[in-house]
């Protein structure tokens, strides 16, 4: 059995796809490994697009929702970011699940502007709650 959760850490969502890809694995044994997070009637999806789903979805089991990061200061944020080797597709997901659409400039470096935004809005929200936090 493959802990999927392992070669997501040590590879990043990119790599675990590209090596899931590569291995001598057969849909049927994929479908068969990680019926528990596919959708019915796998059997007839395309390689690459069964590995997506099955990558993206452990990927979502493993990370912190957007709640939980924006308890999180920008220094943390940056840091928890690396520590699980998230990806630009992965960082522009949770910007556009946020409705923050980056601009062009912005989009070059996608790491600190979704730390400065989602450290803004935390900042916000805690401020509207009436227990802002000192950093």
């Amino acid at each position: 059995m493959i802990d999927l959760k392992q070669l997501i850490t040590w590879l990043g969502a990119e790599g675990a796809k590209a090596g899931l890809d590569k291995s001598d694995l057969t849909n049927s044994d994929l479908i068969e490994m990680f019926s528990a997070i596919l959708p019915k009637n796998s059997a007839k999806t395309k390689r690459a697009e069964l590995i997506d789903i099955i990558v993206s979805q452990q990927r979502k089991e493993m990370v912190k929702k957007p709640d939980e990061l924006m308890e999180m200061d920008a220094d943390s944020l940056k840091e928890y970011f690396h520590s699980i080797k998230v990806s630009r597709a992965e960082i522009l997901e949770l910007l556009e699940s946020l409705d923050i659409r980056p601009g062009s400039i912005a989009r070059k470096n996608i790491m600190e502007f979704a730390v400065r935004e989602i450290t803004d809005i935390g900042m916000y929200q805690r401020v509207a709650k009436g227990h802002l936090h000192n950093n």
